[in-house]
């Protein structure tokens, strides 16, 4: 890796998240966004509000926070060109769809989703949220194309729960492949080129 390297690789992130601004109606959260998602590439022992905004030079965490807890924007509509960036670098007939699940371990249980469940990370019951997640795979390389968070059934049958922590009313319990189902016809919706689709049987 030369230094030549890292600086296109800077400035092609730069202009990724440049082009992203118009999910925002301010320009504070577009610089925020820009910083968050450098941070989140960065070489950090941990991540989180305050190391991100510690590598930004924030004085707080409160921007970083405002960016995913206040702030409007349309995370579908961050996915949809995330996903369209993707198919524009790797896109091939010959691709991969991959469905797996991944954990983030969590503490307490505020967090939307997080139950004690089984974590793939560590292989056995934690206290976690779980993801079901779409990968793009092809020779030239693969990448995340979409998400959808598992929501356990004590969650769905607690709605004052799912209220408080803004799950609309008509959300309702889904096993894990119904999700999945729902990405791939995403996908197949998008026109993404593929032939091939691939899941974790456990």
């Amino acid at each position: 890796m030369t230094a030549e390297q890292i600086a296109e690789w800077d400035a092609e992130l730069s202009v990724l998240t440049s082009s992203l601004g118009y999910l925002f109606n301010r320009p504070e959260p577009r610089v925020v966004f820009a910083q968050f998602i450098e941070g989140l590439l960065a070489e950090l022992p941990t991540k989180n509000g305050w190391t991100l905004a510690e590598r930004a030079g924030h004085v707080t965490a409160d921007r970083m926070q405002w960016l995913l807890n206040g702030s409007v924007w349309d995370a579908n509509r961050l996915r949809d060109a995330v996903r369209d960036y993707v198919v524009d670098h790797l896109g091939d007939a010959d691709a991969s769809l991959v469905i797996d699940d991944t954990q983030a371990q969590k503490k307490g249980s505020k967090s939307v989703g997080v139950a004690f469940q089984h974590c793939g990370l560590t292989g056995d019951i934690r206290n976690c949220q779980v993801m079901v997640m779409l990968s793009y795979a092809t020779a030239a390389g693969h990448a995340f194309i979409d998400r959808r968070l598992y929501l356990p059934e004590d969650w769905t049958t607690d709605r004052d729960r799912c209220r408080e922590a803004g799950i609309p009313d008509e959300v309702a319990f889904a096993t894990k492949p119904k999700p999945a189902i729902a990405m791939l016809e995403q996908a197949r919706s998008a026109q993404v080129p593929f032939t091939w689709i691939l899941a974790d049987a456990g």
